[in-house]
């Protein structure tokens, strides 16, 4: 089936306009000076066969669309000629009257601001040089007046070139924020302990290493305290973290083996060594308090007082010197255990890291592996494709679960599929069909709509373009009833027909192929959820 559409649905889909606006006439004018196609003021007016008008540029537009257009205004005035109202180049001539008669009308600018006025015949002039004339910023597309635009791209355009002030990195003005939230440099302020302006790339470390209120965990498994009383936490009690401590190193003793492990449990014994002669000490201090009191029975009752506050002033002194030296002895044993501490977990922190590169270079691996057993699968399907291609002009597609192919047509999740490419020789022009379910375009809800295009093949170079065939589709009855037909001819003034420069050309072919109500009820169209449908590509008889 040949198609004809009107260009009222062209200019929908983005074709482009070329009449000026209607405010440039603001004393009135004929309405036989607007465009049939953007109704807007002629420009450059051209007159159809058929006695309309059109702007040459809206009109080149319609007629390289690559369909038969109608002309609007015949089929509202209710011509049945197709052959009058069918809009043809070679039966298109410039309308000079009419741009005679448009020359003589007085005119305005139709920029906001601009005072111009004068004759139609100067307006084209003015506007090119109008300084008040919008033109699109060619950072951010906005309309600008020219007399503006330099002014707009130093200070008013959001896709402005700005350079951050804290790395010097270049970036844009609407992009500023988002790098702010990533700029390496970008001042920070601490809210633990209130420190102002730390570069984001070494916020951490101040976190981690510095920060006073930052609360740290206790080796000894007691509640986190702040970093600044640390030390002062340890020394409240320090036998209770070096028991504490004695545990963590037994456990560290299943992750540390050879020589470290050898000095760690060194370390271990030194430490019960003194706090076994911490606690002798203590025992014998105690011992010795008792004992004075029969020292100062074998003394005279004359001196006894004397002595006894002597020997007890030196019992104290010893005591005194004693838990002093252990305090001492102490303290240089939690800091060493400490330090052997810091070193065990930064062994543990090289092996964390060595564990997540391992883990990286795994991810890497499954990436690869998926992506190779994607290739495998695509290499498949060529080959299964290659291996069931038809080379003879006819495509027989079968089309599988079409109740859910055509459920997501409606729901507008997959709106149309594509057929296998077939041929129409084995060194000839490479095709395929793409089928609509819900329908496209004037078919949309209401018909199947089925298209033809042509893929860019291997023997493009020594074939005959434009292609120039007549393409038939079929549509098989699967319970005995006759087929549904529809053909058209390709135009070999379409783009779709050229020789392709991309994978594949605009397709053409039949939006109103098959009323989507034979397909319900007892129609046989779709038997057991699938549906046939044969292409031909056939020589056009006289060519």
């Amino acid at each position: 089936m040949d198609e004809t559409v009107s260009y009222s649905k062209m200019s929908e889909v983005g074709l482009p306009v070329g009449g000026y606006p209607t405010e440039i006439f603001k004393k009135g004018f004929d309405l036989k000076v607007l465009c049939n196609a953007c109704n807007r003021v002629l420009r450059d007016p051209v007159q159809s066969y058929c006695g309309h008008r059109f702007c040459r540029e809206c009109i080149s537009a319609i007629i390289s669309s690559g369909s038969q257009v109608q002309c609007k205004s015949c089929i509202e005035e209710g011509v049945d000629n197709e052959d009058y109202s069918i809009i043809r180049k070679e039966q298109l001539f410039p309308d000079n009257a009419l741009r005679r008669e448009m020359f003589s009308m007085e005119s305005n600018c139709s920029n906001l601001g601009c005072p111009w006025t004068g004759k139609f015949r100067d307006f084209e002039k003015h506007v090119k040089d109008c300084k008040f004339r919008p033109i699109p910023c060619p950072n951010c597309g906005e309309s600008v007046e020219v007399s503006r635009v330099k002014s707009h791209a130093e200070k008013d355009c959001p896709k402005r070139p700005v350079t951050c002030k804290y790395c010097s990195t270049s970036t844009s003005q609407d992009q500023l924020e988002e790098h702010n939230k990533e700029c390496p440099k970008y001042p920070m302020n601490c809210e633990s302990c209130g420190k102002k302006k730390i570069q984001r790339d070494k916020f951490q470390e101040h976190v981690d290493s510095e920060c006073p209120n930052k609360k740290v965990k206790c080796i000894a498994g007691c509640e986190a305290v702040e970093r600044r009383r640390f030390i002062s936490h340890i020394e409240e009690k320090p036998g209770f973290h070096i028991e504490k401590m004695m545990d963590q190193l037994r456990e560290l003793t299943n992750f540390i083996t050879g020589e470290k492990l050898r000095h760690l449990g060194e370390d271990v014994e030194q430490l019960k060594q003194t706090m076994s002669l911490s606690n002798d000490m203590q025992q014998n201090g105690a011992s010795g308090t008792n004992r004075l009191p029969s020292y100062d029975e074998a003394q005279s009752e004359e001196g006894a007082g004397i002595n006894t506050d002597a020997n007890k002033l030196a019992a104290v002194e010893i005591k005194v010197g004693t838990f002093e030296g252990i305090v001492t002895t102490l303290h240089r044993e939690i800091e060493r255990v400490l330090n052997v501490l810091d070193d065990r977990q930064k062994d543990m922190e090289i092996i964390k890291r060595d564990c997540e590169e391992k883990a990286k270079k795994i991810e890497e691996l499954e990436r690869k592996l998926a992506y190779s057993e994607v290739q495998v699968t695509q290499l498949s399907q060529n080959v299964l494709s290659k291996d069931n291609c038809s080379f003879n002009g006819e495509l027989v597609w079968r089309i599988e679960n079409w109740s859910e192919v055509r459920a997501k047509a409606v729901a507008g999740t997959v709106t149309s599929l594509f057929s296998p490419p077939f041929y129409t020789s084995k060194y000839g022009y490479k095709m395929c069909v793409r089928l609509y379910p819900n329908g496209d375009g004037m078919g949309k809800k209401t018909h199947i709509s089925i298209f033809f295009a042509i893929l860019r093949g291997d023997y493009d170079a020594i074939l005959t373009w434009p292609f120039s065939k007549r393409v038939i589709f079929t549509v098989f009855d699967q319970s005995g009833g006759a087929p549904v037909r529809d053909s058209f001819r390709t135009d070999p003034n379409s783009s779709s027909f050229k020789r392709p420069t991309t994978d594949m050309n605009i397709a053409s072919g039949c939006p109103l192929f098959l009323p989507l109500s034979r397909l319900q009820g007892n129609g046989g169209f779709v038997k057991d959820n699938v549906m046939f449908i044969k292409t031909q590509v056939e020589d056009v008889p006289g060519q």
